[in-house]
């Protein structure tokens, strides 16, 4: 009877430890891959209005309500540290990269790309490295750019 119980334990043990290493572990945040992170999160916040609202963001203030989910992506878009493209239709609302939306077109990119090149999000929400030519020569998505810190409408 005590070697049943052992085994019990022994294989629930096993699973406790298969299960645990099951999640992703995520990157620290340094220097060299804030960027990207920021980024995702900008395409987290697209991801998250598409799917609340229905509808393109047109303004930075648009995400607004999504700062507790994707605080650093908001901050660098009202800073102007990222610029985010307005009147993107986000059609894949799915967690992870979308697979029916655009792979070619730029949803957000930090400022230094056009001139430097570096990270740009995709409409598909991946992250791709471009050459400031490559950037030049890119499909921008929607349809303007998002101006930085810009306030809502008021509907008075």
């Amino acid at each position: 009877m005590r070697s049943h119980h052992l085994a019990a334990f022994a294989l629930t043990l096993g699973l406790v430890a298969t299960l645990a290493g099951c999640g992703e572990t995520a990157a620290p945040l340094t220097a060299e891959n804030k960027t990207e992170f920021v980024l995702n999160d900008v395409g987290e916040m697209y991801r998250q209005f598409a799917f609340a609202k229905k509808k393109p963001a047109a303004t930075v203030a648009d995400f607004a309500p999504l700062e507790q989910i994707a605080p650093l992506g908001l901050k660098a878009l009202r800073d102007g540290d990222v610029i985010g493209r307005a009147g993107v239709e986000i059609q894949d609302v799915m967690e992870g990269p979308a697979t029916t939306d655009p792979a070619d077109a730029v949803l957000a990119y930090a400022k230094e790309v056009p001139t430097s090149g570096g990270p740009v999000l995709m409409h598909n929400r991946t992250v791709k490295q471009m050459t400031a030519d490559e950037f030049k020569a890119a499909k921008l998505a929607g349809t303007g750019d998002l101006a930085p810190g810009a306030a809502a409408k008021s509907k008075n």
